[in-house]
């Protein structure tokens, strides 16, 4: 295949997602300690992840996450994707506690024809990278692979990088990317313009969270059509004047907490969504929208979604 993101709406025909095979449970991490992190999970991280770090998560718990991808696989194939499985990974005695691979956008993201492994700055999810090998291994052959070193303290996860063309915005926050992943991307994609592969020049464009609770650009805010968003604008600081002219469609805080507007769009006004939030499915079909509804409620639990279970490959016009 040739690799092909340049936004996050043309119809979608190759797409990596995640694996729930095993689960560890993590150590508490500052994050789940912020001030508008939800009180259950504060309890949770604080107490009994540390009771349980570095055990296998159970049975009838791996199974919630195994059932909820297996849906999202059988959606996306019987709309014409092609879907690649990361490998399982096994943690060993010297990675840090925890590890689940369910989201595969993070580590490993595409933006125009370039396949970008990424680095995280939570020290457990940095093994993640281990379980795209195989595919990577297959995909190199065709196609610009750029690796970032993980010892460096250059951060970028796709949950924040949000590519239309010619712009990607992509998300600063306290736990994950930072303002040296963006220019280390921008840098990248300098190279198209060298090259003549684009006819504008790719621009790189930071929005800042406001919230520390929040992980990623992506759990408030997702590109969903040609100037299109879902938003729930409160988290954020100031946009930028590249998105004046967008249409927003709002989200509630409910909404957001449980990551309603982490959306994955399969082609023009087509979208899958989860299920239970009947209001943006609504909202959506009013702006003529074709919606697909999916149970993913154990996924948003653990603060990711659609988007976050999927790494697209291959968008076409």
């Amino acid at each position: 295949m040739k690799i092909n993101v340049y936004n996050e709406y043309d119809p979608l025909k190759a797409v990596i997602i995640g694996n729930a095979e095993k689960l560890y449970f993590p150590d508490t991490h500052e994050i789940e300690q912020e001030d508008h992190t939800a009180k259950w999970k504060q309890f949770l991280t604080k107490h009994i992840y540390t009771l349980l770090r570095g055990k296998k998560v159970p049975h009838f718990l791996t199974k919630k996450f195994q059932r909820e991808l297996a849906e999202f696989k059988r959606i996306l194939e019987a709309n014409g994707v092609q879907v690649y499985t990361v490998d399982s990974v096994t943690p060993t005695f010297n990675d840090p506690y925890g590890m689940g691979q369910m989201y595969a956008r993070d580590s490993t993201m595409c933006v125009g024809e370039h396949l970008i492994e990424g680095n995280v700055q939570i020290e457990m999810r940095k093994i993640e990278r281990r379980g795209y090998q195989t595919i990577i291994k297959k995909i190199a052959e065709n196609n610009q692979v750029h690796t970032l070193d993980q010892k460096e303290e250059i951060y970028l996860e796709g949950g924040d990088v949000i590519v239309n063309y010619p712009y990607v915005f992509v998300g600063i926050g306290k736990y994950a990317s930072n303002e040296a992943g963006a220019r280390w991307l921008q840098q990248v994609l300098d190279e198209d313009t060298e090259k003549h592969v684009v006819e504008k020049p790719w621009k790189v464009i930071p929005i800042y969270l406001k919230d520390d609770a929040i992980l990623h650009l992506d759990c408030c805010m997702t590109i969903i059509g040609p100037k299109t968003a879902l938003i729930h604008k409160p988290v954020l600081k100031e946009l930028p004047e590249e998105m004046a002219d967008y249409h927003f469609i709002e989200i509630d805080a409910k909404t957001r907490h449980e990551m309603g507007g982490n959306v994955l769009v399969i082609g023009p006004k087509k979208v899958i969504v989860q299920k239970r939030h009947t209001a943006l499915q609504q909202a959506l079909e009013e702006n003529g929208y074709t919606v697909i509804s999916i149970g993913f409620t154990w996924h948003a639990l653990l603060d990711g979604a659609l988007r976050c279970a999927s790494c697209p490959l291959v968008r076409e016009k």
